[in-house]
């Protein structure tokens, strides 16, 4: 039987190649001989026919198989792209009684803004600084621009260009939790990151 293919490969129909060469072969992978379905473990060439290695082709285009041939599997798909992170309206960021520096938490938050808003195109960012009621209201007003500039020289550390930040205080004049005078409420000892992306419609 080796001989009669090795002679005539180019001309004999791609469904005798495959019930010649294997037994074994069933009619649907012999169907399959010849109509672009990749077969494992195919008739390689031999010296004088086929290229040494290489599959031998019958004549319509076909592998020529042999009892241990078998339709490979299909290839498995390409992961899906990770998705990319939504820009969220606000993120809020906290702070310690008194204090303007930024928390390993709060840094967090702001590197995860910073992310999102790098991949979606970049963004105008507003950040306003607030205090809770503990203090003069003079006092938590300074304390909040504080706040505010301390994110904005994290979110250029981060990679935000300066010019596309602006800064606000509040003092305590607009508290997340609602509370009478001198009240230290963690709360609100906070600052918001108001990001605009660049390519967002106008309203």
């Amino acid at each position: 039987m080796k001989t009669i293919v090795r002679a005539g490969l180019a001309a004999i129909p791609a469904a005798i190649v495959a019930f010649g060469l294997s037994a074994a072969a069933n009619a649907q992978d012999a169907s399959k001989v010849g109509t672009g379905a990749q077969w494992c473990n195919p008739v390689v060439g031999w010296s004088g026919q086929v290229k040494e290695g290489v599959a031998a082709r019958t004549s319509s285009g076909g592998y020529v198989i042999h009892q241990g041939s078998y339709p490979c599997p299909p290839a498995a798909a390409a992961p899906a792209p990770a998705a990319v992170a939504a820009v969220q309206s606000e993120y809020l960021v906290f702070f310690d009684w008194d204090k303007s520096t930024i928390t390993p938490a709060a840094d967090r938050v702001i590197g995860d803004a910073v992310s999102a808003i790098l991949k979606n195109g970049g963004a105008k960012i507003h950040v306003v600084g607030h205090t809770d009621t503990s203090g003069s209201p003079a006092y938590n007003q300074k304390l909040s621009l504080r706040r505010a500039d301390a994110v904005k020289k994290a979110l250029v550390a981060k990679g935000i260009q300066n010019a596309n930040i602006t800064t606000e205080g509040k003092g305590e004049s607009q508290l997340l939790v609602q509370t009478g005078p001198n009240v230290r409420e963690p709360s609100n000892r906070r600052a918001q990151i108001l990001p605009r992306l660049m390519n967002a419609p106008s309203s």
